[in-house]
C-alpha cells in the first residue's frame, strides 16, 4: 500500500445542458517548511468570500489533488485563504492535468504552476522565455530594493510624515473616514510622483518602471504573434482586480479591444468583459442604466428603475460591513431632508451576505429612506457598476437618466443637486 495518500476532491460547476464538457485533473506538492495544510479553489473571480463557492483541499503527506468538472475552460485560483488573503496561483481548467508546486516563501507559501494543458502551457512558454530575457536584470533590482528595506532607507521624510500621521486616525470611526482619504490621495499622489522615497530607492524604482515597460512591450508583442486563451482569461483577471477606476483599467480594455475582441468568439468572457466596460462608463454625462432589480429586506423583487426615473436621484451603493459607505450615506442624511421635498430620492442598494447585520446597520445609523438588498450578489448589481470587488458607490442621476456626478462627498453633491432641482 502507497504511504502516500491523495485525497481526491470533486469539485463540479453544473453545465448549463447538464454535463461538464471539460475534466480537469489538479495534482500537487507541498514543500517541507510550509505550515498551512488546508488551501482553496474557485473559478477565478466568482466566489468573493462566498463560503460555498470555494472547494478546501487539504494537503496529506505532501501532497494534494483535485477533479474540477466545467462546462467550458475557465481561469481558476488555488489561494491561501480567501478570508485573509495571502498568495495564490491561476491556472486554467483543460481536459488535461495542472500541477502546482507550492514551496516555502518567508513566512508564508509560494504557489506556483508548473505544468498545465496546451493553453496553460502556451503562458508558461511566454513565461520562461520572458524570465530568460529579463529575469537577471529583474533580480539585481529587487535584491537592492530588499537591502533598502532592511535598512529601512526606502521612504523619504516627506512620506514617513505622512505614514506616521495616518496611524493617528481610528479606520472604524465613521469622521475620521474623510481625513483618511485625504492622506491616502496624498500617499498615492507622491508615490506616482516618486517624491515618497529617497534618493537611492527612487533610482532603483524608476530603473525597475524602465523595465517594467519593456517587458510589457515584448510581452504584448508576443501575445500579438501568439494569441492564447490565458492570455484573454488573464486580462480580464487584472480588469476585475483593478476595481472600478476606468483609468485603471482602460490600458486592460485597449489590449482586449486591439488583441482579444475577436478571438475566442464564443466564450463567456467577452460578455463578462462587455459587462466590466458597460459599467466603467458609467460616469458623468453618460446615460445610467434604464432598469434592473434587487429586492426588499422582505425579499421581494423589484424594479430599481421605478424607482428612479424620472426623478433626480441618489443611488447609493453600500453594505453593513464597508465603514466608508456607511459615513458617506449618513453625510447624505442632512442633504436629502434638506431637498426631498423639492424631489430628491435616495435609492439605497445593500451587497450583504448577513441580513442580521443589515438590519443592525440600518437601524444604528438612522436612514431615513428605506434600503434595497443585493443577498450574495444574486441581482449582481455591484457587477453591473463595475463594482464587483470594490466597496461601495454614489451616483447623482438627473431626470433624464443622465449621470450627474459619482462624487460622495455630499457637499460636492449639493450644489449640482440644487441645480438638477432648478433652486435657485
Amino acid at each position: 500500500m502507497n504511504k502516500q495518500t491523495i485525497i481526491t476532491i470533486l469539485l463540479a460547476v453544473i453545465a448549463v445542458a447538464g454535463q461538464g464538457q471539460v475534466k480537469c485533473h489538479v495534482v500537487g506538492t507541498v514543500g517541507d517548511g510550509v505550515e498551512r495544510q488546508t488551501f482553496y479553489v474557485a473559478q477565478q473571480g466568482t466566489a468573493d468570500n462566498d463560503d460555498a463557492k470555494w472547494t478546501e483541499v487539504n494537503v496529506k503527506d505532501g501532497r494534494f489533488a483535485l477533479d474540477i468538472v466545467a462546462d467550458t475552460t475557465e481561469m481558476y485560483e488555488m489561494i491561501e485563504d480567501y478570508w485573509q488573503g495571502g498568495h495564490f496561483a491561476l491556472f486554467l481548467v483543460e481536459n488535461d492535468t495542472v500541477r502546482i508546486a507550492i514551496t516555502p516563501e518567508d513566512d508564508d507559501a509560494r504557489l506556483e504552476v508548473i505544468a498545465g494543458g496546451p493553453e496553460q502551457e502556451k503562458w508558461l512558454t511566454m513565461q520562461r522565455m520572458s524570465k530568460a530575457l529579463f529575469g537577471q536584470e529583474a533580480e539585481v533590482i529587487e535584491h537592492k530594493l530588499d537591502s533598502l528595506y532592511e535598512d529601512d532607507h526606502v521612504y523619504s521624510e516627506a512620506y514617513r510624515r505622512l505614514m506616521e500621521e495616518r496611524e493617528t486616525y481610528d479606520r472604524a470611526n465613521p469622521d475620521h473616514v474623510h481625513a483618511l482619504e485625504t492622506i491616502y490621495a496624498r500617499m498615492d499622489s507622491m508615490k506616482h510622483d516618486k517624491s515618497a522615497y529617497s534618493p537611492e530607492a527612487r533610482k532603483l524604482i524608476l530603473a525597475d518602471d524602465s523595465l517594467h515597460a519593456q517587458v510589457d512591450a515584448w510581452t504584448k508583442a508576443y501575445k500579438a504573434d501568439h494569441p492564447m486563451l490565458y492570455g484573454l482569461l488573464y486580462l480580464e483577471a487584472r480588469m476585475l482586480y483593478a476595481y472600478d477606476d476606468i483609468n485603471e483599467v482602460q490600458p486592460y480594455l485597449d489590449e482586449y479591444h486591439q488583441l482579444y475582441e475577436r478571438l475566442f468568439p464564443e466564450h463567456p468572457a467577452h460578455q463578462r468583459i462587455a459587462l466590466k466596460e458597460r459599467g466603467l462608463r458609467l460616469q458623468p454625462g453618460q446615460p445610467y442604466f434604464d432598469d434592473y432589480e434587487a429586492a426588499t429586506a422582505d425579499g421581494e423583487t423589484v424594479s430599481v428603475g421605478s424607482l428612479y426615473r424620472g426623478r433626480v436621484a441618489i443611488i447609493n451603493m453600500w453594505g453593513s460591513w464597508c465603514g466608508p459607505c456607511r459615513a458617506h450615506a449618513k453625510a447624505l442624511i442632512p442633504i436629502y431632508e434638506k431637498y426631498r421635498d423639492a424631489g430628491l430620492t435616495v435609492v439605497a442598494i445593500a451587497r450583504e451576505w448577513n441580513m442580521d447585520s443589515f438590519r443592525r446597520a440600518m437601524e444604528r445609523d438612522q436612514y431615513p429612506w428605506p434600503s434595497l438588498v443585493d443577498y450574495q450578489d444574486r441581482y449582481g448589481v455591484w457587477e453591473k457598476h463595475a463594482n464587483k470587488n470594490g466597496s461601495g458607490k454614489i451616483l447623482l442621476i438627473d431626470r433624464d437618466g443622465t449621470i450627474l456626478s459619482t462624487s460622495n462627498d455630499a457637499e460636492e453633491l449639493e450644489p449640482i443637486i440644487k441645480k438638477a432641482l432648478n433652486i435657485e
